[in-house]
């Protein structure tokens, strides 16, 4: 057995519970994407008590969902201060609201306009990355819709950099069937001649659902941990489950380019808790990793990630090359 990045204990093992019941890390059976025909189909699932399903993994963050983007203004300008939202330049404000129409349509000739041909991305995307990720994301997307705000922004000696909130909602396909999507995310940007150079995602949360009544989930785990730090990952279903089997597994996956473009499956296995409990230790070198459970129950099926960045004591987020 290969060593994990984020060595992960079984929490439910304290309440008398078998670790191997909710794999996670070492001990999950990662397969790719659609290496199964069929549709995710909760009823099976439960029926034969532990199956592989393809995992709906969302290309998290820049192109799929951090859109969170501001455009520049004409002029350079001396370095100032931060300034809060409401101070703002309206250019600033309208350019947000147009890219946000542009990517609700799907548009990405017009999207990628607002991008330099020499962007770079914390997470290792480029210009033409970039465009294949949001490419790929649309075109398994049913309808989309973005909305940006403006957290606060910074004027620096070549442009600008701003910090936005941009809410994603809408409807995803797996395989034969709709997923609603929610989605949060935070970025900072450095604008510089009307185009985005550069780009940072600061914290992401993605939710995915279908069925007529899918388990309700809470998720705690930390957005930011210290490089070789203890943290928790607790996956939790709020509502009482009664007589009802629930299925469920974790998913731990860098972040990389190659990541973006290669969703990956999961097994799904009985738990005997309510949700999923684990243990982590951060690796000993900065990197950025998808943390991730996905939860089936007779009434639906719930999907839940969000992005865990490793840094340094410093807060150094840059990963070892």
């Amino acid at each position: 057995m290969q060593d994990c990045d984020l060595m992960c204990i079984d929490r439910t093992m304290a309440l008398g519970f078998d670790s191997r019941t909710s794999g996670y890390g070492c001990g999950m059976n990662v397969k790719k994407l659609w290496q199964q025909e069929q549709p995710i189909n909760a009823t099976q699932a439960l029926k034969h008590g532990k199956t592989t399903q393809p995992f709906v993994k969302m290309a998290w963050g820049s192109a799929a969902l951090g859109l969170s983007l501001a455009m520049g203004l004409p002029q350079a300008m001396a370095a100032t201060p931060p300034a809060t939202a409401s101070a703002a330049p309206p250019e600033i404000a309208t350019l947000l609201k147009q890219l946000d129409t542009a990517a609700s349509r799907k548009d990405l000739d017009a999207t990628m306009r607002f991008y330099s041909p020499s962007f770079s991305h914390g997470d290792g995307l480029d210009f033409k990355t970039q465009q294949q990720v949001l490419k790929g994301f649309w075109q398994d997307t049913k309808s989309i819709q973005y909305q940006t705000q403006i957290n606060n922004w910074k004027a620096e000696p070549q442009g600008y950099s701003v910090e936005t909130t941009t809410t994603l909602k809408g409807v995803r396909k797996a395989a034969e069937r709709d997923m609603d999507l929610t989605a949060m995310v935070r970025s900072r940007l450095t604008i510089k001649d009307q185009k985005i150079v550069a780009q940072e995602i600061l914290s992401e949360q993605t939710r995915l659902v279908t069925g007529n009544k899918p388990p309700s989930v809470r998720l705690s785990l930390p957005e930011q941990v210290n490089i070789g730090q203890t943290f928790s990952f607790d996956a939790v279903v709020t509502e009482p489950l009664g007589d009802d089997l629930l299925l469920g597994s974790a998913l731990e996956e860098s972040i990389t380019p190659a990541q973006y473009l290669q969703p990956s499956a999961v097994t799904l296995e009985p738990l005997s808790a309510g949700g999923i409990f684990k243990t982590g230790q951060a690796p000993q070198q900065p990197t950025r990793k998808w943390i991730s459970a996905v939860l089936i129950k007779n009434g639906g099926i719930t999907i839940v990630s969000q992005r865990m960045n490793v840094v340094r004591p410093n807060g150094s987020a840059t990963p070892a090359r």
